[in-house]
């Protein structure tokens, strides 16, 4: 069964540091025998990993799992039924012996014994191992076991390893960092109270501190407890490398929700030796493990104002509201109001806005100009405000491998699309930047692109001249994602934060400053703040407020605390002249609610009228539930007093934004361009363009009055055999299964069926001869057909370069959507019919498999999946072909098509439109790749192939560094 990318990443380092912990165990030297201890193994594989994957280490150990005898009898049948298991456990030479414990040998021991009974549990030992352990090596391994046992009990176990001179005890078990009250413990706690298997020591052992001094008080001489984020971070335990080769396993973007996790889980290991002696790895913890340096050095008395007074921030949530989205963005709707819009909401990603209005502010008759719901669902994207009420909308994601590259612009109450970036970014950083009081832009950092990559490229949108790369002339930043930015004065401020590529946090602040180059160019340059009071933070948010700049939620290098959640930001001058220190101050938000606490990850901040809105917010909470934001957190600045607004909730009426959604499957877009083309010059001209576009007025022979249904089964006779598409619904598919059959009938009983009982079939007309091997001409194939269609004179490059022509007549059912390669014209005979189009960029948003040109998703569907598939692409165009008119459809562009009657009859006319480039060999279709895919696709084969010799971490590395040099070629043709 397949898990959430979290979940997958989570259990893989818990046994990654329990693996690395045993394995440092097995390496160290000693002529003595070795026992691992695996206390309340379950049906943990650890024993056979490091049987099979380090046999050398493992000669001169016994891997010894403990647990219930009903249990263990279990794990003994799934043993003996695995031949693979036996050789670990058992060579040829060496047979199978059984006792009363479950299973024995040099190599491997099963014990069926009550840990809780620690007198039964040394009998036992005692008798199956055959070892006085005393004399040995021993390492007591036990992963989230013990902490289900009765405290007394669990201790006892503990006591009970100190017997040996030389143990070693490696737990790892849940903690709680910052109380029971933080809404990732409340989640956990109650999963575990929920399945019957309460956490009952983790109430008793809270914090690392308090498991350090348990080990110690139990007779061990050293004990050193991190938590899993921290060793996640470190190098040394989980190599960069590691960490890169994990990415390239699945696309992950749940950081927030792993450091939550990791926060709430650590690994101890205690040394009890005969010589009492530290190892080399193992270290003395510091006094303030449960809290970092830099959060422990923080002035807790909060910042003060140029009076002296203390400001302090009253936060008070505003409860029953619908608002649970997490990853939007905030924009202010009007003066009084605000809207947090997108996200991830109710399963899905979200195209609609929740509203918030300062209470005593009256709404009625006010037009909201929300991001319209056209606009195709997102999370992670940015909204900032420029001048003259104007904001600028830019990227986000779909899926963690589907960045986006369009931006919207809200001007004059309405939203316009404007310049794509210039390469996909999400978890991107943006901030205002003012030249003079008609020259704003918005500055975009960092991000994450295509492939998942985090960037260090800045990237400057204004209204005059769209988006502009600025370079730095001295230092590049490292490349990041979910920092934090914010303008501080004329072309400067600082950014801070942020997470690399291997999931390490960036711990400097800089202070950035754009100046002007020779001949008006931009550069930007950067400064590094002294900030020893402000702990690393990724997916923070950075506000300005009346008592400075606020820093808001998000992960760090620990859990933090509530009292650290908002920090004030000021900058003070340093003893060099000419440097600055950035301090951070804790701001007093006092203690919320209990079952109220707000949890600041994927959330969202805003300032209106000197009163702070937090909205959105929460997390997936591993495999223990999610924890949404289900209140609205609002916040007074007491600085002598204040106001007494508050904001209130409201679901925003959809009709007061333009979504104006029409046509079949609900789709909206923009329409063709209809036109009059006079010449053939003309048309040549427009197909130049590149661009889609409806020709109205040409003459396209007598079919446009003879071609009725009577007609056509006239002209074709009754009783000539054709093959149609049957579809059993309404939108034909090959992908993921094909939902309609091939059938063979008279053409009259096909066009009855469609015309008097609305059928859902379709025909598409074929070479008469070698249908499998030549392409269609309809005017071979319907001999009687042939005199009734001409192509205009207007079309006289169509003609020329003819590749085939295609009858396709129709019932009420839906075509797939799919590219040619050829350019072609669409004639619209009889009937009306809609056609969706998407530009080719647009195709890796639609599952089309490689080397296939047709896509699975069905755009004019109801299916909710396919409907928000859809939306992954931005605004497409749409045709809507009446009688008469001619469609050009581009090579490469996905279409559609859906028929508004019952009967739809067309001619589609395919020709080549390129002088070089198409593949030698049978194109029946006109949809075959162009030969320089086609060979590319070879060459990428035989260029991974070229790695298989390599060890896999060296093979993945270099190929991800191929992969991003060809990214970075892709984005240098665009731009």
């Amino acid at each position: 069964m397949r898990r959430s990318p979290l979940i997958h990443r989570g259990y893989w380092l818990r046994m990654y540091v329990i693996e690395q912990a045993v394995l440092r165990f097995l390496r160290e030297p000693s002529e003595k025998r070795k026992f691992i201890l695996n206390l309340g193994c379950g049906y943990d594989a650890l024993p056979f990993q490091c049987l099979s994957r380090y046999p050398e280490e493992c000669k001169n150990t016994t891997f010894v799992d403990i647990d219930y005898p009903e249990l263990m009898s279990e794990k003994r049948d799934i043993i003996q039924d695995n031949a693979e298991l036996c050789d670990l456990v058992w060579p040829a030479e060496d047979p199978v012996q059984l006792s009363a414990g479950v299973v024995q040998n040099d190599r491997y021991v099963g014990v069926g014994c009550d840990l809780r009974d620690t007198t039964d549990l040394s009998r036992v030992l005692e008798r199956e191992v055959g070892t006085r352990l005393d004399s040995c090596l021993v390492l007591c391994v036990a992963e989230v076991s013990i902490t289900y046992m009765d405290v007394p009990a669990a201790d006892a176990v503990i006591k009970w390893t100190t017997q040996y001179k030389d143990v070693k005890f490696c737990l790892l078990e849940q903690i709680l960092p910052d109380g029971e009250e933080h809404p990732f413990a409340q989640t956990m706690l109650q999963h575990f109270k929920n399945i019957n298997t309460p956490l009952n020591c983790v109430r008793t052992y809270p914090l690392m501190k308090d498991q350090e001094t348990r080990f110690l008080r139990a007779g061990y001489h050293h004990a050193r407890a991190r938590s899993l984020w921290d060793l996640w971070q470190d190098p040394l335990t989980v190599a960069v490398d590691t960490r890169l080769k994990l990415n390239s396993v699945e696309p992950f973007d749940e950081w927030e929700e792993l450091a939550l996790f990791c926060s709430h889980y650590f690994l101890l290991e205690a040394v009890k030796s005969s010589g009492n002696a530290v190892p080399p790895h193992t270290t003395d913890s510091s006094p303030n493990q449960d809290l970092p340096t830099t959060l422990s050095n923080l002035d807790m008395s909060g910042s003060t104002t140029d009076s002296g007074s203390q400001p302090m921030l009253e936060l008070s949530a505003v409860s029953d509201t619908e608002s649970h989205r997490r990853f939007g963005a905030i924009i202010p709707s009007s003066e009084n109001t605000v809207s947090l819009h997108g996200g991830f909401s109710n399963q899905s990603r979200s195209t609609t806005c929740d509203g918030y209005w300062l209470c005593g502010v009256d709404l009625e008759g006010q037009r909201i100009p929300d991001p319209p719901t056209t606009i195709p669902a997102r999370m992670c994207h940015t909204i900032t405000g420029l001048a003259e009420d104007k904001h600028l909308l830019v990227g986000g994601r779909t899926s963690p491998d589907h960045p986006l590259s369009e931006c919207w612009l809200r001007s004059s109450r309405e939203w316009t699309t404007v310049d794509e970036l210039p390469i996909p970014l999400y978890r991107h950083c943006a901030t205002a930047v003012a030249f003079d009081l008609n020259n704003t832009g918005v500055l975009v950092f960092g991000g994450r692109t295509i492939g998942g990559f985090a960037v260090n490229r800045w990237f400057l949108w204004q209204e005059a001249t769209g988006w502009v790369e600025i370079h730095s002339l001295s230092q590049k930043l490292r490349p990041r994602f979910g920092a934090a930015i914010a303008t501080t004065g004329d072309y400067s401020g600082i950014l801070l934060g942020g997470m690399t590529d291997e999931g390490s946090l960036c711990n400097e602040t800089w202070k950035w400053t754009i100046t002007h180059g020779d001949e008006q160019s931009l550069h930007i340059d950067f400064s590094l703040q002294q900030s020893p009071t402000i702990a690393p933070r990724m997916g923070a948010c950075l506000v300005r407020s009346p008592i400075g700049l606020l820093l808001i939620g998000g992960v760090s290098e620990y859990l933090i605390p509530w009292e650290q959640e908002v920090l004030c930001l000021s900058e003070e001058s340093g003893a060099i002249e000419g440097s600055n220190a950035l301090q951070a101050s804790s701001v007093s938000t006092g203690c919320p609610e209990p079952g109220v606490r707000p949890l600041l990850v994927g959330h969202a901040a805003h300032v209106l009228d000197g009163l702070l809105l937090i909205a959105g917010g929460g997390a997936v909470c591993f495999s223990f539930g999610c924890h949404v934001n289900r209140n609205v957190y609002t916040g007074r600045f007491a600085i002598g007093g204040g106001i007494n607004y508050q904001y209130r909730h409201w679901t925003p009426d959809r009709s007061l934004a333009r979504s104006s959604q029409a046509g079949p499957g609900r789709l909206h877009a923009e329409a063709v361009s209809r036109l009059i083309v006079e010449s053939a010059d003309e048309f040549d001209r427009l197909v130049d363009m590149g661009q889609p576009f409806v020709i109205e007025g040409l003459d396209l022979g007598r079919c446009s009055k003879e071609w009725t249904s009577s007609g056509l089964v006239e002209k074709i006779k009754p009783g000539t055999e054709v093959t149609v598409h049957q579809a059993g619904e309404g939108n034909m598919n090959f992908k993921p299964k094909k939902n309609f059959r091939y059938v063979m009938k008279p053409f009259g009983d096909f066009m009855r069926e469609i015309c008097s009982d609305g059928s859902r079939q379709y025909l598409r007309s074929l070479a008469a001869d070698q249908p499998a091997d030549q392409p269609a001409h309809f005017r071979e194939d319907f001999p009687n057909l042939r005199d009734d269609f001409q192509i205009p004179p207007q079309l006289r490059t169509v003609a020329h370069d003819e590749h085939s022509s295609v009858l396709r007549i129709s019932g009420p059912v839906n075509m797939w959507l799919h590219y040619d390669v050829m350019a072609n014209v669409l004639c619209q005979i009889s009937g009306k019919k809609v056609v969706a189009l998407y530009p080719p960029r647009e195709a890796i948003h639609f599952q089309i498999p490689p080397g296939s040109s047709s896509s699975p998703i069905g755009v004019f569907s109801d299916d909710p999946s396919h409907r928000g598939q859809v939306h992954y692409a931005r605004a497409h165009i749409r045709a809507d072909l009446n009688e008469g008119d001619v469609l050009y459809i581009p090579p490469l562009w996905l279409h559609s098509t859906s028929p508004l009657d019952n009967l739809s009859v067309s001619v589609n006319v395919f020709f080549r439109n390129l002088e070089t480039g198409y593949a030698a060999g049978r194109d029946v279709y006109g949809n075959r790749d162009l030969q320089a895919y086609e060979n590319g696709r070879k060459s990428l084969d035989r260029m991974v192939r070229s790695f298989d010799n390599l060890p896999t971490d060296i093979g993945i590395t270099y190929l991800e560094r191929l992969a991003h040099e060809l990214l970075s070629r892709i984005q240098g043709k665009k731009v």
